[in-house]
């Protein structure tokens, strides 16, 4: 009876334990693409240097994932080497990689944007992979502060993916994304990362929490397990996602307020872009000449535009102006307003600083008239005697006249 109470217990262990051990999960295999290195240096701006961020940003992620259980995590290059965009996908290809992920950090050509985007490949299963995981970096990335610039896709002439490094990870079916953290030549961004390394660091961590969502890891070392991390359910298409390459469908404004005592002016803006969001928007005094720095959008989340926006200004006094606003959209598109002329307005007290007519006393009303009475005299006088000095110069001239015809007449007598 024994035996028989032991062969059941084995017979039930083996068939509890022996399908974990032959269906044994294998690990997930993870790739992180330090951006630029070696000659290579990257956006440069107040002495920092892309290609060291990124490998600070890139270390940390991989400290950071390495606190979970059944990852493996791999850069594609640990030393300052300039190490080709093909050769880093190649890379995560040999490590048979489940995704890569390439880190970045961003300037523009007028240092006048700001804030953090993601770029995804555009095609199939690889963009609504790209595009499920970006929607969780977004959310940490903003978490933090950062304005989200969104998550995009971008073609080069050939209908391929824009950035090397999604074009060959997508030669190889790797899934992968390009994370841009912030802007190193604005001002809003450098508070971001100028503060010390630790905020380089940051992003890493950040990253790497977003990467652990998208792929369902667990850390008994941090407590937490993302096996059912909700994710977005993104559509497959066949057809390339493309970019918006037209501005707002609408942007439009009218003014609300002028106050003269303060100088401000208070402006109401509709703007709507159908195919992406709004992201920006600047206003110009001058019909466009010159415009204001470009100011965040508001936007319930970040994929998500409001319908209108309302902002103030303090304008020039004693100017003639021309209001108009351009408001951007996701991909720097800019569509601008209607024009509104606005007439000069006057100084707080202007009127006060001369006393009006009947505001003043008799005895400097008699003295205000006196004078003017006299100014009108000397006018009198001077066209007088102008008009006489024009009747003195004409009777001279015809004295001369006949004078010369008198003598010309005596010459012909004498010839006689």
């Amino acid at each position: 009876m024994r035996g028989k109470w032991r062969i059941l217990l084995f017979t039930t262990v083996c068939l509890l334990c022996c399908p974990r051990m032959v269906h044994a999960q294998e690990p997930v295999i993870i790739v992180i693409d330090p951006g630029h290195g070696g000659k290579n240096l990257g956006a440069q701006y107040d002495g920092y240097v892309e290609k060291d961020m990124t490998m600070v940003t890139a270390m940390a992620m991989k400290e950071e994932l390495e606190r979970y259980e059944n990852v493996v995590v791999y850069l594609t290059h640990e030393t300052d080497t300039d190490l080709s965009i093909k050769a880093r996908a190649q890379f995560a290809r040999e490590k048979e990689a489940d995704f890569l992920f390439c880190l970045h950090y961003n300037s523009s050509e007028n240092h006048n944007f700001y804030g953090a985007e993601v770029w995804v490949p555009a095609y199939g299963s690889l963009y609504a992979k790209g595009r499920a995981f970006a929607e969780i970096e977004m959310e940490q990335l903003t978490e933090m502060g950062l304005y989200s610039r969104g998550i995009k896709t971008r073609l080069n002439d050939r209908d391929e993916n824009y950035y090397g490094i999604l074009r060959y990870c997508s030669e190889f079916d790797i899934p992968s994304a390009l994370i841009e953290h912030c802007h190193l030549d604005h001002p809003s961004d450098k508070v971001f990362y100028q503060q010390s390394e630790e905020q380089l660091k940051a992003f890493g961590r950040a990253d790497g929490t977003a990467a652990a969502k998208y792929l369902g890891l667990a850390s008994p070392e941090l407590g937490v397990d993302y096996g059912g991390y909700p994710k977005m359910n993104v559509e497959i298409r066949e057809d390339a996602v493309r970019p918006d390459k037209s501005g707002p469908d609408v942007c439009a404004i009218e003014v609300q307020e002028i106050n003269e005592q303060t100088g401000e002016l208070t402006v109401k803006i509709e703007a709507s872009d159908r195919e992406s969001y709004v992201q920006y928007y600047s206003y110009s005094l001058d019909g466009g000449r010159t415009f204001s720095r470009l100011e965040p959008w508001p936007r319930p989340v970040w994929y998500e535009s409001a319908p209108e926006h309302v902002f103030t200004a303090d304008i020039p006094l004693e100017q003639n102006l021309e209001l108009c606003v351009n408001a951007y959209n996701g991909f720097d598109f800019f569509t601008e307003s209607n024009h509104i002329q606005i007439e000069a307005v006057s100084p707080p007290g202007a009127e006060d600083e001369l006393p009006s007519y009947e505001e003043l006393h008799p005895e400097e009303l008699y003295a205000r008239d006196l004078e003017g009475t006299k100014a009108a005299e000397q006018n009198t006088l001077a066209v007088l005697l102008i008009f006489i000095g024009i009747l003195m110069i004409l009777v001279f001239l015809a004295m001369v006249r006949m004078i010369l015809r008198l003598r010309g007449s005596n010459r012909r007598r004498r010839r006689r």
